[in-house]
């Protein structure tokens, strides 16, 4: 496994590795759709021959070893045929202390998902999905209850593995977090989500900071709970990185990507009537079918998301 070590002297060229993996990545990379859980992170990719042979998607906090984790690896098309013991990626994680220690004997079993091989109290699920295989392992959620699909996105779990080398960095005595230039609000939203905006300010060292902040203010501008709080924000992140990607204005120099996010923020943090409400809508409606298995077409619903986009862009222009 490709490991991104946290040398702060080498961090961009880390992050910007990980940033051309999201934008184009090798092959189809599969994720967890159910349950949903928090923080969801590329933990790395393994390679031969210079090539990518398994991408990993993790979700959960892998040092917590009592708490909840999965981590759901995809291999290459044609991989599907391919022999493996899920018992080797089992203990080969054991080892890595990413998940906790037994003495217990392993336990086979066959579900309609795949090969499961339960050890103490993880487990790893190798199934077949289309002519990939996928292996998923699993601390604290039932392998039963486990859903994955494709990622249509990875740029989300890159910017989460980014941040958590920022929060590694500083834990091994990177310098403090400097001081935030004050803001309270929606004011606070917008420092954060200006760091996501082509050509806006970079969150360097004040990344964590800036995140921290800006849920608790939205969390006070909502009057609602952190968590809820952190979806928003989240989601909102999740928008602009699709915008980068997929709608060309967003990127162009004089695109009206500084009133995209305006609205962005008046709609989410103000609750006020916006000329992009069909642009919102479409993407809270997908951002809903990402967090739960449904039978939409989440494809279908980013194409209808962007068009809005598109139109708002045009009459604006007209």
């Amino acid at each position: 496994m490709k490991r991104m070590p946290p040398d702060p002297e080498r961090l961009e060229q880390y992050q910007q590795q990980l940033r051309e993996f999201a934008a184009s990545p090798p092959y189809p990379v599969h994720g967890l759709r159910r349950p949903v859980m928090a923080p969801a992170y590329l933990a790395g990719w393994e390679t031969e021959n210079e090539a990518t042979v398994a991408a990993t998607l993790a979700y959960g906090n892998w040092r917590d070893t009592d708490g909840l984790f999965i981590a759901v690896t995809t291999e290459p098309p044609g991989s599907a045929g391919q022999r493996t013991d899920p018992l080797k990626a089992l203990l080969r994680e054991i080892r890595g202390g990413r998940l906790p220690r037994t003495r217990a004997e392993p336990i086979r079993r066959r579900l309609p998902q795949g090969e499961l091989c339960l050890l103490g109290e993880s487990w790893a699920l190798r199934m077949a999905i289309g002519d990939q295989a996928v292996t998923v392992l699993g601390h604290g959620p039932s392998p039963e209850d486990v859903e994955v699909g494709p990622v249509e996105d990875l740029l989300p779990y890159v910017l989460e593995r980014n941040a958590q080398l920022t929060r590694l960095a500083a834990e091994r005595g990177s310098p403090p977090e400097p001081a935030l230039a004050p803001a309270s609000g929606v004011a606070a939203v917008r420092a954060f989500l200006e760091t996501f905006v082509p050509g806006g300010p970079d969150a360097g060292a004040a990344y964590r900071a800036l995140a921290r902040r800006a849920v608790a203010e939205l969390a006070k501008v909502l009057d609602c709970g952190t968590e809820q709080a952190e979806d928003q924000v989240y989601s909102m992140v999740t928008q602009l990185s699709q915008l980068r990607l997929r709608v060309p204005w967003f990127t162009e120099q004089d695109g009206p990507r500084a009133a995209a996010l305006e609205e962005l923020l008046r709609y989410v943090g103000l609750r006020q009537p916006v000329a992009s409400e069909t642009a919102q809508l479409r993407w809270e409606h997908y951002w809903t079918a990402q967090q739960r298995a449904t039978d939409e077409s989440r494809s279908d619903l980013l194409a209808d998301w962007v068009q809005a986009w598109v139109d708002w862009a045009a009459e604006r222009g007209s």
